[in-house]
């Protein structure tokens, strides 16, 4: 049984590991942390608490607050770890509260005095229990011969395995790790398993954990696999993809598909609450990049874009895929290796007379990095046939748009208690046995049947597709993809009465104000404007984390372009400005919104895209060639893993402990993880310019609607409180950000 200690000396300092300075009440930590060190820290948390004088609707709803933020900030330090417990002492009553990606649940409040064997077996309970059944991934592990974080992958054949046969990744660098509550909690890491072609060497791997969207018919991983498969350079290379499996809610000896639905469906869904329903997937790729904002010149930059433009249309032209997520943490840089068979493409200069082809490609070709376009989890086949998107037969009476969906469209995530107006149900494929056969088979379930005893199963990488005849939210014109900061403006004003189609126009319109992103964040390469000037351009039009048309308008506007824009733009990219101008004049300025609907002229094509950005770079000066000398603090270490911290919460595969003892080094190092952003408010909120408002009225509500329970129920399920982007999933975001963070620029994301 593994041992902890209750600790309130987090009540008097600041916890480290985080940039946000918040302080809980009281905290449970592993036994091997000595009571005289005084340097506690987020990462070492099991679970944390806060104490209020009395039990009000007020400190109720406050305190759910409080606790959201916080476990934010412990789920942000915390690689391996996808949910938290976390208590409230509100007088003498007690509230226990599980947090996770898809929402909370919480007990009514109760008081210790009428119920103290209660209390007691919530104190023993989470004092002693194994810490896979609070929230942490028994598949991510510190492996202590090796001293090397590890994560268990489920194919067969790999070369690297656990004591007990199980595959497993050195992981080596925590690169990304997502800082907001709900959602898909994305990880990333830069890990290394043995290579199959030598006896020594290892392959480097991207490993990267999300909770995914079951009613998303299409992964990450089936989508890398189209685009591997059609020759699609630029595009990461899939190695394998597969849910993770961990321990049912209710019988621990099972091993399931670790899905939000489990916990959800053992307990009554008092109130018609609504969830967000995710499935935990695990995708392995190669190689590994670092962020365009490494960029060590403006031309390496324009040539990035080139590649950029290049990788979409071949992606639909070969493999019929469309990316729909274009953002600043997608769009990468790889080193060119001509031993992994790169092409270094420069098709974009074929239309050029000889002599300047020439001259350019001899430049092209001393520049190492090339761009590389990351991150497919949004990504569908476009060439879908009508019948496999969700269709209904035309209703009766005054006709209607053809992009306004039917009264009986079915709902998307998150996932509510059945509608009696829709009469149809989104569905998943479930794990279903047949005895007699010995073997499973896939079904699908209406979510209003889901159960705790269905396990859902997911067509992963190159498994065959799913059934073809099911509604999916991939196709459903109500799903918009995409991050705020950088969404295509008709998708931004996507509603219910107004579903709009992804197109190859929207993501080249994302791709347009990513650059002119990069021009105003930027006073050089390496060198990112102070605070005081991010905050007059980049935080207010690319840091945004709600719906927003203030962006376009602004551009829009030839006052607004020349002084809240163009004034911004520092001159090392001024050479940009006529390309951003013809940019501007192509794809923003013929917008308009005419008779309650959105207008433009014809979509900007990758050719017109290429042919600007050529034209920018062919007029580049020499001294725009010359790369500018990374920052110290940029260069990777030569050891991930040297004792550069000291502590670290690790369990082994089967769960018997979670911490070195004494004898064996209770100082044990964590892989290094990117340095903290810089935030202007805590993880899981945003900043009062942009969201707020929103988050914390919902918020208000979830712990209103808590008060409300008492009388009804002894444990009730929380509404989630993510902001959401219109009916469908939500969009990136949920943090306000910037990413003139002194952080190394190329540890954020791959």
């Amino acid at each position: 049984m593994a041992l902890r200690k209750w600790h309130a000396d987090g009540a008097t300092a600041p916890l480290k590991g985080s940039d946000a300075n918040r302080k809980p009440d009281f905290i449970l930590l592993p036994s091997s942390i000595p009571d005289s060190s005084r340097e506690l820290d987020w990462r070492d948390v099991i679970v944390f608490g806060e104490m209020k004088s009395k039990n009000t609707t007020d400190t109720l709803r406050k305190s759910y607050i409080e606790g959201a933020g916080k476990t934010a900030l412990l789920l942000y330090a915390q690689d391996g770890r996808h949910s938290a417990p976390y208590l409230r002492m509100l007088g003498h009553y007690i509230v226990l509260t599980f947090f996770d990606r898809g929402g909370s649940l919480s007990t009514a409040a109760f008081d210790i005095h009428d119920y103290p064997d209660f209390f007691l077996r919530i104190l023993l309970g989470i004092s002693t229990a194994p810490i896979e059944t609070i929230g942490f991934d028994e598949t991510v592990f510190w492996d202590r011969d090796d001293k090397k974080k590890k994560v268990l992958v489920a194919w067969k054949g790999s070369s690297s395995e656990d004591d007990k046969g199980n595959p497993t990744v050195s992981l080596e660098q925590l690169i990304f790790i997502s800082d907001t509550l709900h959602g898909r909690g994305t990880t990333v890491w830069a890990g290394s398993m043995k290579d199959p072609t030598s006896p020594t060497a290892r392959r480097q791997i991207v490993v990267k954990d999300s909770w995914i969207d079951p009613l998303r018919k299409f992964t990450e991983g089936s989508m890398l696999a189209k685009l591997n498969d059609a020759n699609v350079e630029g595009v990461p290379r899939l190695i394998h993809e597969q849910q993770v499996q961990g321990p049912h809610p209710s019988r621990a000896e099972m091993k399931v598909n670790m899905s939000m639905h489990f916990l959800r469906r053992l307990v009554s869904q008092s109130g018609g609450r609504q969830y967000q329903l995710h499935v935990l997937s695990r995708l392995l790729t190669e190689p590994l990049g670092i962020q365009i904002m490494a960029f060590s010149s403006l031309a390496q930059l324009l040539i990035a874009f080139l590649d950029y433009v290049q990788i979409h249309k071949d992606a639909i032209v070969k493999a019929k895929v469309l990316h729909r997520d274009i953002s600043l943490l997608n769009l990468l840089l790889v080193i060119w290796d001509a031993s992994r068979g790169d092409s270094h493409r420069l098709d974009f200069l074929d239309h050029l007379p000889p002599e300047t082809r020439e001259h350019l490609q001899a430049k092209i070709q001393e520049i190492p990095y090339r761009g590389f376009l990351a991150d497919w989890g949004y990504a569908v086949p476009i060439d879908v046939p009508q019948t496999e998107a969700y269709t209904t037969p035309e209703p009766e009476g005054p006709s209607t748009s053809p992009s306004t969906p039917h009264h009986d469209a079915p709902p998307t995530s998150p996932i509510s208690p059945p509608n009696t107006s829709t009469s149809v149900d989104n569905s998943v494929p479930v794990r279903i046995p047949v005895p007699s056969e010995g073997t499973d088979r896939v079904a699908y379930i209406a979510l209003s049947e889901l159960k705790d005893v269905h396990e859902i199963m997911l067509s992963m990488g190159r498994d065959p597709l799913p059934d073809r005849s099911q509604p999916s939210v991939d196709t459903n014109p109500l799903y918009r993809t995409g991050t705020w900061s950088w969404m295509a403006t008709e998708l931004v004003m996507a509603g219910a009465a107004k579903p709009i189609a992804h197109t190859a126009g929207h993501d080249l319109e994302s791709l347009f104000y990513v650059l002119l992103g990069i021009c105003v964040l930027f006073d050089e390469p390496h060198r990112p404007k102070p605070e005081a000037k991010l905050a007059e351009c980049f935080d207010v039009y690319f840091n945004t984390f709600e719906p927003s048309l203030l962006k376009t308008t602004t551009i829009q506007s030839k006052m607004g372009w020349s002084y809240n824009i163009i004034q911004h733009i520092s001159p090392y990219f001024r050479p940009l400005v006529p390309l951003l101008n013809v940019l501007r004049e192509r794809i923003v300025l013929p917008m308009d919104f005419v008779d309650d609907s959105f207008r433009s002229d014809g979509p900007i094509t990758h050719d017109e895209m290429s042919q600007a950005l050529l034209q920018a770079l062919c007029s580049l000066d020499d001294q725009f060639w010359v790369p500018h000398a990374s920052p110290a603090h940029a260069k990777e270490p030569a050891d991930y893993n040297s004792d550069h911290d000291v502590r670290s919460i690790a369990s082994e595969p089967d769960g018997s402990s979670e911490l070195s003892d004494a004898s064996q080094s209770a100082h044990m190092p964590r892989i290094l993880r990117p340095l903290p952003i810089r935030q202007s408010s805590g993880p899981g909120f945003s900043s009062s310019a942009s969201s707020s408002s929103i988050y914390r009225r919902q918020l208000s509500n979830d712990a209103d609607s808590e008060s409300r329970a008492l009388k009804r129920s002894r444990l009730t399920s929380d509404r989630h409180f993510n902001a959401r982007s219109g009916p469908g999933p939500a969009a990136t975001g949920g943090l306000s950000r910037r990413f003139a963070a002194t952080a190394p620029l190329p540890r954020r994301k791959t």
